[in-house]
């Protein structure tokens, strides 16, 4: 796969860094058109986040690759069909494949205000 960077880009959409008071809420949240089709979550209304536009908090900026992972494995699992919670715990799961070994995403949720302490790291 694409840098989820490089991914967003060839799909015509725009990472927007926010200040964290105005996204804390969520962190990260998305309007997209993938296939013809709008995905977004009720937050995107609540923020106003534009068409094509995936917003990040700047106060976690230094981990988007893996935020950005995220929200792209959420959008096409919304594509594909699942309700937003789903699509949500689906793109944790697809994170936890990826990374549960690795430092630097281990410290991005150690880091997380709240909604992360929830993954588990299976033999600690």
């Amino acid at each position: 796969m694409a840098s989820p960077r490089e991914a967003i880009r060839e799909r015509g959409w725009t990472v927007e860094h926010v200040p964290h008071e105005e996204i804390a809420k969520y962190n990260a949240c998305y309007r997209v058109v993938l296939d013809g089709e709008l995905i977004y979550p009720p937050a995107a209304d609540d923020l106003g986040i534009p068409r094509n536009e995936i917003w990040v908090s700047e106060k976690w900026a230094k981990y988007d690759r893996f935020i950005l992972y995220h929200e792209l494995r959420e959008i096409e699992h919304r594509a594909a069909g699942h309700d937003k919670a789903t699509a949500h715990e689906l793109a944790e799961r697809d994170e936890r494949s990826l990374w549960l070994d690795n430092p630097r995403w281990r410290v991005m949720n150690a880091e997380w205000d709240e909604g992360r302490a929830h993954l588990p790291f299976p033999g600690e």
